[in-house]
This record gives C-alpha cells, structure tokens and sequence, in this order.
C-alpha cells in the first residue's frame, strides 16, 4: 500500500504543518483574549498539549522540530544583525543589562533551590 509520508521530504512537510497550525491557532486565540497575550505561546501550550495527551504523536513533529533547533543559530542572525543599529543605546545601559541579568539569574538560582529543599523535606 502506498504512503506518501514514507518520504523524508514529506514527513518534514507534514512535521511543519502540524508546527505551523499549532501557531495560526495560538496567534487566532491570542485574537480573541480581552488582553495582550503573544499567539505563539498559545501555540506553543496547545502543541504541548496535544503531544501530552498524544493526541498527536511525536513523530509527526519530531523530525521537523529538530530540523529547526539543528539550524536555530541562523535564526538569530537577523536579529543581531538588527541590534547593531543599537550599539550606543546598549552601551549606555551596559551596566543595567548585565546587573539586571546576573540579578535574574541570582534571584531564579534562589528560588529553584528553595523549592527543591521544600521538595525533599
């Protein structure tokens, strides 16, 4: 019997559909909040939520997924290239982002092992 999604280029296409239409439903019920909320963290909960309750299998997103985070690095290429339009404003507030980053990461290091020590007692 024939199937057409023996084919690695159609599995990849079937994987990026499945991705893509997680996303339009997400930015579609982001449409319909009362508040500003992005689409693609809906999205991203519903795909979760569909592969959590395998209402889709994870082979249909496998290999598209990790065609995606196997080329992710180019994906930031344009937006470094983007802020370097912004290099005085950067370096002006050097100080503040690196402070604010290391405060953020401080302040989540506490937290974690806070409620891992309230895990395990």
């Amino acid at each position: 019997m024939f199937n057409p999604f023996k084919s690695h280029h159609m599995k990849l296409i079937r994987d990026f559909a499945v991705l893509i239409a997680c996303l339009l439903v997400g930015k579609g019920m982001a449409t319909l909040l009362p508040f500003a909320f992005p689409g693609s963290i809906l999205g991203l909960l519903l795909l979760f939520f569909l592969l959590s309750t395998q209402l889709i299998p994870l082979g249909w997103v496998h290999d598209g997924g990790h065609l995606i985070l196997r080329h992710m690095a180019l994906l930031f290429i344009p937006v470094a290239a983007a802020l370097l339009g912004y290099v005085d404003v950067l370096s002006d507030g050097l100080g503040l982002i690196i402070g604010s980053a290391l405060g953020g990461l401080v302040l989540i290091l506490l937290v974690v092992g806070r409620l891992y020590q309230r895990m395990m007692s």
